[in-house]
């Protein structure tokens, strides 16, 4: 390594100026890198900015004196801090968070108490249990409710309206019971 790359991968440390300039030119390895691992709700810009994370890092650590090279040294680094993002987002206590789905009109099929956060343990409950109610759903039911929850504009047809409305029907009834 060059006196001069040397330089400027410990000015990188405090410079944000060098810092893209040395980011810039290790980008086509992060690039190739980086097409190799796939995290849910990840862009393009969430694992840039995990490699620049992951280069301060590596320009923190590295010590050139002894003729090592920066590239393999920070490709390492960065290898290392994605696989400890695959087992955080991995983790068996986060599944809950991997497998949510985003409801776009809770208040469409959901009681008002249940979507305004009244009486929280009744809710809590009742969520832990929504899969008994899914369970009793017919398939077409099923596939119907998936829409409304994914807001879908195939939920217009006629034949998913019906099923639809009998889920909500079903949904409504079952929060009932289970409130009595």
């Amino acid at each position: 390594m060059t006196p001069e790359e040397l330089e400027m991968i410990r000015g990188a440390a405090t410079d944000s100026e060098m810092f893209k300039q040395v980011f810039d030119q290790y980008k086509p390895m992060v690039l190739r890198v980086i097409t190799a691992y796939y995290i849910r709700d990840y862009t393009r810009d969430d694992w840039l900015q995990e490699a620049r994370i992951a280069m301060l890092k590596a320009i923190s650590h590295y010590d050139g004196t002894a003729g090592s090279k920066f590239g393999p040294f920070y490709r390492m680094v960065l290898l290392s801090h994605i696989h400890s993002l695959l087992r955080k987002h991995l983790a068996q206590k986060r599944s809950a968070d991997t497998n949510a789905m985003v409801m776009a009109n809770p208040g469409a099929i959901l009681p008002p108490s249940f979507a305004s956060g009244q009486r929280i343990e009744d809710n809590l409950v009742l969520r832990s249990q929504l899969g008994e109610y899914v369970a009793q759903l017919s398939p077409l039911e099923r596939r119907g409710l998936q829409m409304v929850l994914e807001n879908s504009d195939a939920a217009t047809r006629r034949a998913y309206r019906r099923a639809i409305e009998r889920s909500k029907l079903k949904l409504t009834q079952y929060f009932s019971a289970q409130m009595n």
